[in-house]
């Protein structure tokens, strides 16, 4: 039995493709694909942050030197990380299908897609939980998230465009969402009708699993949050001629990084 032999460069250009496309399908981050360093290297990526308070002031009064706002930024070390999935399959698959070898990597880079996408969710979560990264608006102890924490999150966040903004939450506070007076008032007829989640105060929400039980939604824009690649994905592929056995082996080099904390702010309920 002939074996037929696939051309790596012809995986990889499918991997690249089907990869970039799966982490843009959700577009909650922005995807840099120039990254040099290689795994278990260090990658220095700055995270900023805006300072300032808005004064009202009397006519011919400039604002209080110490509430003039400013950029600050914090440089921080990242541990570039490897992302790998493998396949199998045998002679006898490729005569009988050959589309296999397409579907399979089809398959591998929607698994490496989805780790990105968890590593997503947590440079999120770590970036709110640290001193200076993503700040936090909350709402009443013993309430509910709704339009009105929605509408205060986006005057902290204080962007000129909020074309952008996406609104995350947990399955739990999706149920919140949709219960909220001001919500149904402006989206009934639609939900009823699509059956998704719709949108609050102007803002898509998405609801995702990865923040079930997590206690916060979040509102972003993918600017927020960068995922830094290599620009092509390595193949390697094996056989084991005994079993007609072929793997196929893709992986990549990838950091994903908060790099700019005032493109999103937590939403979370108030400790008192």
């Amino acid at each position: 039995m002939a074996n037929t032999v696939y051309n790596n460069a012809v995986i990889e250009g499918l991997a690249k493709d089907l990869l970039a496309t799966n982490v843009n399908a959700r577009s909650l981050m922005t995807i840099d694909n120039d990254l040099q360093e290689n795994a278990g290297m260090k990658k220095t990526i700055n995270t900023y942050t805006y300072v300032g308070e808005a004064e009202e002031l009397a006519n011919g009064v400039g604002n209080t030197a110490n509430k003039r706002g400013h950029i600050g930024y914090v440089g921080a070390d990242y541990t570039v990380k490897l992302v790998q999935q493998a396949f199998d399959y045998t002679d006898e698959d490729a005569m009988k299908d050959p589309q296999i070898v397409d579907m399979l990597t089809k398959g591998a880079t929607q698994v490496m897609a989805n780790k990105l996408t968890s590593d997503f969710y947590s440079a999120v979560a770590t970036s709110a939980a640290a001193q200076g990264g993503i700040g936090t608006t909350t709402f009443a102890k013993g309430g509910k998230i709704g339009y009105d924490a929605v509408v205060d999150a986006i005057a902290d966040m204080n962007i000129e465009d909020e074309s952008g903004l996406f609104l995350l939450v947990s399955p739990e506070w999706k149920g919140d969402i949709r219960k909220d007076d001001d919500y149904k008032a402006a989206q009934m007829g639609e939900v009823v009708y699509n059956g998704q989640v719709g949108t609050i105060a102007g803002i898509p929400v998405i609801a995702t699993k990865a923040l079930a039980s997590a206690n916060c939604a979040y509102l972003m824009t993918k600017e927020a949050v960068k995922l830094f690649l290599k620009k092509d994905i390595e193949v390697e592929q094996d056989r084991n001629a005994d079993t007609r056995t072929n793997s196929v082996y893709l992986r990549t080099a990838y950091v994903v990084a908060v790099v700019d904390a005032t493109k999103a702010r937590k939403i979370a309920e108030a400790a008192a």
